[in-house]
């Protein structure tokens, strides 16, 4: 992981001199949760968005091929009380660190102006985050890693899970450009390698093995129907086999810097252009 990151860091300085344009910014928007632990219904759905933010550093390669590098503070939460499965009585809520880098992709340039223009985009690439699940149990908030609730760490089930993952992030925008500013909004999402972004899997589980090898309160919120007052011999699955996903929707806005910003409204040979 450490490797990993030194890199993508490395990688930063490379496009870095190899840019054209650089331009640095925010973006702020909402951060969506997918998984066991989510509703599918639309108006729950936006009570559990969360607040998310970032700063980027944008690096202008060609007319057609930007890279982006991103910092990005979010919040994700789900509540049974909201699905179909209201009596299995689990929650999570966590906040997600995510470094990433991204290429953007864009090969048709909407012109306005002599020194602005509209740039619709694809972009996908790879990051790292970290997250750390926690529950609500008795109006405290109580980490789920360390507990091991399905049985993580005990003869017969797996590891505890590593709270920082690697993900794939891809999605569209579109920026508005001119001399000085970008202006822009985009809609991504991110592919998980873990399904225990919210704590909960597919893991065939045994509540008296919790109770017996990982403690009560391990137990009571592994199932919280069958308590942690004392281990039960009864097998369960609290999840379903898919991953887990989280998704972004931003507003972005940045300072355009160097000489070269001319560049992007120059006429492409190859690129629709639209007055």
């Amino acid at each position: 992981m450490q490797k990993t990151v030194y890199a993508l860091l490395c990688s930063c300085l490379f496009f870095t001199l190899q840019a054209q344009v650089i331009d640095i910014g925010i973006n702020f928007g909402a951060s969506f949760y997918s998984g066991d632990l989510a509703t599918s219904d639309l108006r729950q759905m936006v009570q559990e968005n969360q607040p998310a933010f970032g700063v980027f550093c944008r690096l202008a390669n060609s007319r057609k091929f930007s890279t982006r590098f991103n910092l990005n503070y979010l919040g994700l939460m789900g509540d049974d009380a909201r699905t179909a499965y209201p009596e299995r009585m689990l929650n999570f809520q966590t906040k997600v660190w995510e470094f990433n880098v991204v290429g953007e992709s864009h090969m048709i340039r909407i012109r306005h102006t002599e020194h602005s223009a509209s740039f619709p985009y694809l972009f996908g690439g790879i990051g790292v985050y970290h997250f750390n699940p926690k529950a609500e149990i008795d109006g405290d908030l109580v980490e789920l890693q360390p507990l091991g609730t399905e049985g993580q760490g005990l003869p017969g089930y797996a590891e505890p899970y590593n709270r920082m993952q690697f993900n794939i992030p891809f999605g569209a925008g579109i920026k508005f450009v001119n001399r000085k500013f970008t202006i822009g909004f985009e809609a991504g999402a991110r592919y998980l390698f873990t399904d225990y972004l919210d704590d909960v899997s597919n893991t065939l589980v045994n509540h008296r093995e919790v109770f017996e090898g990982n403690g009560s309160l391990a137990a009571r919120l592994s199932n919280p129907q069958l308590g942690g007052a004392e281990g039960i011999d009864k097998d369960y699955r609290r999840g379903s086999e898919y991953k887990d996903w989280y998704y972004m929707m931003n507003i972005t806005l940045s300072y355009n810097f160097g000489e070269a910003i001319h560049k992007l409204f120059a006429d492409p040979v190859p690129c629709p252009r639209f007055w």
